[in-house]
């Protein structure tokens, strides 16, 4: 029984480390839609140079917006499946954090976004924007968009599988079975606005033995040739002149694709497509049960996660409003949200970095670099994946980050009264800003929210009565009114999750005194409400289950820091063909304060040296390794000389009272960013400072000083020489020996 219990733990753990990215994998769609799943690693390989075309959808799994348009996009997809290879579609889940980079290089910041990528596209194009996205949203305005964005490619770059959908004309017609081998030429008449003629044309590009052609109704000769009566009409020409009217119940798209599809000889040719590998369908995790009436915090750090990596992270450079915003938003985290000390420490380096620089704009790099703690401040950092509880969904793509936003602002506006509060209690006068919350919470969805619907609807309420609030408590009652009002829109729409209906909050069972009635009608008791929602939202209320522990998250980024610090325990080449100005400072005054700081300064370039990585472990490498530097190392040893014969030229007094300051400058710079001993010994006895007086600090050997000139390579030959040379003397104390005692025992012989 036991041993059964073992095997089924070890089977859970397996199962759970094969679907790490079950909450941003998920999309809304399957390699079965017809759509093909674009990621990261396979986007530029399908996309570019392709000989189709391309419209990509990039989206968010958790917006409720794409959810309302994947049906849209579902059925386009099937109802142009055989304009295949001219033109497909494709989609790329922005919500997946392995997709966030191809978002990001795409400035993909609303969702939905589409793209049309020409035929034969090279990068760095970025695909050309859908114009009017609202005006085009249903199926019929996507197909006649794609016809139009098709009709656009140059003759260079015309999809060669795609045929041509420029009008017919009369000389066009007559020589036509002269240059093409097919049986049947249909004739589409129509007028110039229609779209009929090509869509019949692209319906039929993988039948054989038929060509489609438009005619418009404006071609006279043509037209009176054909005995045109109506339009739309089509008939049938043949390669000896002669003509058909073809008969359908109603002259539609549908008719006229059957009708051509059926013809004797009209047989359908399996398109020829770019392999594209599917994506895994990752199933739902199993089922982390909650207490509703908890707050869990590992939902909170979830938001932080994606808003802070994912929704501000996919932007390129933030500056104007949109910093503005980040730093609103993370100077309120600051302030008011109760995380975990480790989390606030990083919120904190990150608010002090915004806040000092000074900066009109900055690019992501540098962003994520703080974000993810590049500068190695120890015990700080935000916990890397989605940890949903209380806010997950029955299925991946339901609830998740947009009811961890809902919560985290829920909590920061409860947050602030109470500091608000509290200061009053202690007498202080400062005036708090009872809006702060809220108008960083605009801000926040406005710039970063990736829902564009949503941000539409939330700021047409924010400019309807935000403004009134005038109080702590009205921002709190605020949030939550507006709140229900969403869920109200929402209730019973595509995007509701059918096991976690929208209601109005909160429900009779968790807050009875929130509610009451009048005249038969419900009412919300508003001071109830507000004591329901300060004790929902307050610190004693969070629950911290299904959090990675403390410990063990600063254990794994433990390794990070000792390689970041790792790149600064291995000096550079030292630098070559140094001024003369420097040896003249050998004759002056010994180092101070000044002097310290610039070779700490130097110290922290140092570990920008080339480096080379093998199997996750780093190995440090100078730039020419195995070249034997012996001018430098004389140069090296005569500095060191210099140096030294300067100290001890100086007084004493001197010399203490640089060397204290030097050692206390040393040992803040050691707190706040962990230098490394060893390197910083070096230095300070190039700058002649003696090792009697550091402590800590001893001298080189010799055997480190030549380790310094010499590469690995020099070193190991000295090593195969040494003991080559050990072989050698042995080999000739064994041959002498032996020669002795050959010679004694002949002797011994020859007597006897």
């Amino acid at each position: 029984m036991a041993l059964r219990r073992d095997a089924l733990f070890v089977f859970a753990v397996i199962f759970l480390l094969a679907v790490p990215g079950w909450v941003t994998g998920a999309g809304l769609y399957s390699p079965s839609d017809n759509i093909a799943l674009l990621k990261t690693d396979n986007f530029d390989r399908i996309l570019y140079r392709s000989s189709n075309a391309w419209l990509v959808e990039f989206y968010a799994s958790w917006c409720g917006h794409c959810k309302n348009f994947a049906p849209v996009w579902k059925a386009l997809a099937n109802d142009i499946k055989e304009w295949r290879p001219a033109v497909r579609l494709a989609a790329v889940n922005c919500a997946n954090s392995q997709n966030v980079k191809i978002c990001r290089r795409f400035q993909v910041t609303v969702y939905p976004t589409m793209k049309f990528f020409r035929a034969f596209s090279k990068p760095p194009f970025k695909g050309e924007g859908l114009k009017d996205a609202d005006s085009k949203s249903s199926l019929v305005s996507l197909r006649h968009y794609i016809i139009d964005l098709l009709e656009q490619h140059g003759e260079a770059e015309w999809p060669p599988d795609c045929p041509p959908l420029e009008p017919a004309s009369m000389a066009e017609v007559q020589n036509f079975f002269a240059v093409n081998k097919v049986q049947y030429l249909a004739l589409i008449v129509e007028e110039e606005s229609s779209y009929l003629g090509r869509e019949v044309t692209l319906d039929m590009l993988q039948y054989e033995n038929i060509a489609v052609r438009r005619v418009l109704s404006s071609e006279a000769n043509l037209t009176a040739m054909l005995g045109i009566q109506k339009t739309p009409s089509c008939y049938l020409y043949f390669a000896n002149n002669t003509f058909r009217n073809v008969t359908v119940k109603m002259p539609i798209r549908a008719f006229y694709k059957y009708y051509l599809s059926r013809l004797p000889g009209v047989m359908r040719v399996a398109p020829s497509l770019p392999t594209v590998e599917p994506i895994n369908m990752t199933t739902a995790p199993p089922w982390r049960d909650f207490d509703s009436s908890k707050v869990y915090m590992a939902d909170l750090e979830s938001s932080l996660y994606y808003s802070l990596k994912m929704e501000v992270g996919i932007h390129q450079v933030l500056s104007g409003k949109n910093l503005t915003a980040l730093k609103h938003f993370i100077g309120v985290l600051t302030k008011f949200f109760p995380g975990r000390s480790f989390v606030m420490k990083l919120l904190q380096t990150i608010n002090s970095w915004l806040e000092e620089g000074n900066m009109a704009s900055i690019s992501y790099n540098a962003y994520i670099d703080v974000l993810n703690n590049k500068n190695g401040t120890t015990g700080a950092l935000l916990p890397d994946g989605l940890n949903w509880v209380s806010c997950q969904g029955s299925k991946p793509h339901f609830r998740g980050y947009p009811c961890s936003v809902w919560t985290l602002f829920h909590l920061l506006t409860v947050q602030a009264a109470k500091h608000n509060k509290s200061m009053a209690d202690r007498g202080e006068t400062t005036q708090a800003d009872p809006l702060e919350v809220l108008n960083t919470m605009r801000q926040y969805v406005k710039h970063f929210f990736g829902c564009g619907h949503c941000a539409k609807h939330f700021e047409a309420m924010a400019q309807e009565s935000m403004y009134k609030v005038s109080s702590f408590d009205e921002a709190i009652l605020w949030l939550w009114s507006r709140h229900n009002r969403v869920n109200d829109r929402l209730a019973g729409a595509d995007t509701e999750d059918p096991k976690f209906p929208k209601l109005q909050w909160p429900p009779p069972d968790m807050c009875t005194e929130c509610h009451s009635a009048h005249s038969g009608e419900h009412m919300w008791v508003r001071d109830e409400v507000l004591t329901f929602l300060k004790t929902h939202y307050s610190t004693q209320n969070i629950d911290y289950s299904y959090l990675e522990g403390e410990q063990e998250l600063l254990r794994k980024q433990k390794p990070k820091e000792e390689i970041q610090q790792g790149q600064q325990k291995v000096p550079l080449k030292e630098e070559e063909n140094e001024d003369e100005g420097e040896e003249e400072e050998m004759t002056e005054e010994p180092p101070k304060n000044d002097e310290i700081s610039r070779t700490i300064t130097g110290i922290r370039r140092e570990g920008s040296q080339k480096r080379t990585f093998i199997k996750g472990k780093q190995i440090s490498r100078r730039e020419e390794d195995d070249i034997v530097d012996l001018d430098l190392f004389v140069n090296e040893q005569y500095k060191s000389q210099a140096l030294k014969q300067r100290a001890e030229n100086q007084r004493e007094g001197q010399m203490n009272e640089g060397l204290r300051r030097s050692q206390l400058h040393l040992q803040s710079i050691d707190d706040s960013e962990s230098l490394n001993h060893a390197l910083l010994q070096s230095r300070l006895q190039k700058r002649a400072i003696e090792g009697r007086h550091l402590g800590a600090i001893a001298r080189p050997n010799w055997l480190s000083m030549l380790g310094r000139s010499l590469s690995r390579t020099d070193l190991s030959l000295c090593v195969l020489l040494y003991l080559l040379s050990s072989l050698c003397l042995l080999s000739m104390y064994l041959y002498f020996k032996m020669r002795f005692r050959w010679r004694k025992w002949k002797n011994s012989f020859a007597s006897s």
